[in-house]
């Protein structure tokens, strides 16, 4: 049968080739060109033609000699640690991070920076410009920039709708400023908590067994995103996930997104430090006052104090109320809660299962696990470089951004 009949031309073989040794060596680690044609179902020979190019573009490496059956020595590949690299960029409403990571994953640099309440947009831009020309020149070459951010955020328009406490990024093209600054690096964007979630899935979810994996982001804001069989669920426009933005209380407040009572206004970490630095000055044997801070807070609870402690639990429940909703409506067999609430610990994971199992029915409860995340490093950094790997190297780009096409059609 003719190539063309298969409907693939040899140079789409080949890049089909190449793109699924890619997945398997970043499934399997450090592996050896049998190991790679065992879990492609490809013949060596061909693994061996389709690796050539990639190692000497400098997208895969020799990493040494092992031995293999019968005392036979094979050598290992492995994505590069050095020569390509991923920057990717988190944006918080108080702070952004940059983080630097090899095609094999290795984080090189990670740094955290404050963004000042009285700092417009492009002040912000400039720094975060800066910072990336800074670790431009020094690296040989990047591969792509992956930016991360708050939702709600529309992937599909590469576009924030909203920030609470933040509202100058809504009226800011940060992807669009990103792109038009760096034009011979490919920047890919998307939503903080699906990229924590990839984390989770790939270092936890995955080996436990997980196939629907709901994760909740909660810090400076609430989100979540659910993965499901190894797939971020991303909705129509991306914006799948936006837990934080579901109403536990119909005759709540206002929220700045339209809807009244929402989760994020319960739970965040912003309405959290207001609750206690409001009750602080009035509340008998708390050490916490008007002007603490996240940190101090989290020392507090840890120790018992009384606020602390109150305030926490409180946030708790809320978050078990917006879990309940989600596990009645997805169906996740895992969920797992992560950010800066993960440091609260198992006391206050206990709060929350606690209140989830009086909510829902006990062959539902028995079925889902609740947990903290486990993760030492920024998971959202951490997603964003699997995310950006995915889209340039695995063969899984996700739909081109409505602005992108309707320049292109122009």
């Amino acid at each position: 049968m003719k190539d063309a009949q298969r409907g693939l031309s040899i140079g789409g073989i080949q890049g089909h080739n190449r793109r699924a040794i890619l997945a398997a060596l970043q499934d399997m680690g450090a592996c050896s060109r049998k190991e790679l044609s065992v879990a492609t179902g490809l013949d060596q020979a061909t693994v061996t033609r389709a690796i050539a190019p990639l190692l000497g573009d400098g997208v895969v490496e020799e990493v040494g000699l092992v031995r293999g059956e019968r005392g036979r020595r094979s050598i290992n590949l492995s994505f590069s640690g050095s020569g390509r690299y991923i920057l990717c960029l988190r944006l918080q409403r108080r702070s952004f991070s940059i983080g630097v990571f090899s095609l094999r994953g290795d984080i090189l640099e990670s740094t955290e920076f404050p963004i000042a309440r009285e700092f417009a947009a492009k002040m912000t831009f400039s720094e975060i410009s800066a910072t990336l020309d800074g670790h431009i020149a020094k690296l040989k070459r990047v591969d792509g920039i992956g930016v991360a951010v708050p939702g709600p955020f529309l992937e599909r328009d590469e576009r924030v709708i909203l920030m609470t406490e933040s509202p100058q990024w809504q009226r800011f093209d940060l992807v669009p400023e990103l792109r038009s600054r760096y034009p011979d690096v490919p920047v890919h964007s998307t939503h903080d908590a699906k990229a924590a979630a990839l984390t989770e899935w790939r270092h936890h979810a995955r080996a436990y067994g997980s196939r629907v994996m709901l994760y909740l982001s909660a810090g400076q804001g609430i989100g979540s995103a659910l993965v499901v069989d190894g797939h971020v669920h991303r909705g129509a426009q991306g914006l799948a996930g936006e837990l934080g933005h579901t109403s536990i209380s119909v005759d709540g407040d206002l929220c700045k997104c339209g809807n009244r009572g929402c989760l994020e206004l319960f739970t965040s970490r912003i309405s959290l430090l207001r609750a206690i630095r409001e009750r602080a000055s009035g509340f008998g044997g708390t050490r916490l006052t008007p002007c603490c801070d996240f940190s101090q807070v989290l020392d507090a609870y840890e120790d018992g104090d009384g606020l602390a402690v109150e305030e926490v639990h409180r946030v708790a429940r809320y978050l078990a109320q917006g879990i309940t909703n989600c596990i009645n409506f997805a169906n996740p067999d895992l969920v797992v809660i992560g950010d800066e609430y993960a440091g609260f610990g198992p006391r206050f994971l206990d709060q929350i299962k606690a209140h989830v199992k009086s909510a829902v029915l006990p062959s539902i409860y028995g079925a889902v696990e609740i947990e903290l995340s486990q993760q030492c490093e920024d998971t959202v950094l951490r997603g964003t470089y699997l995310d950006v790997l995915a889209q340039t190297y695995l063969g899984t780009p996700r739909e081109e951004p409505a602005r992108i096409v309707a320049q292109a059609a122009g």
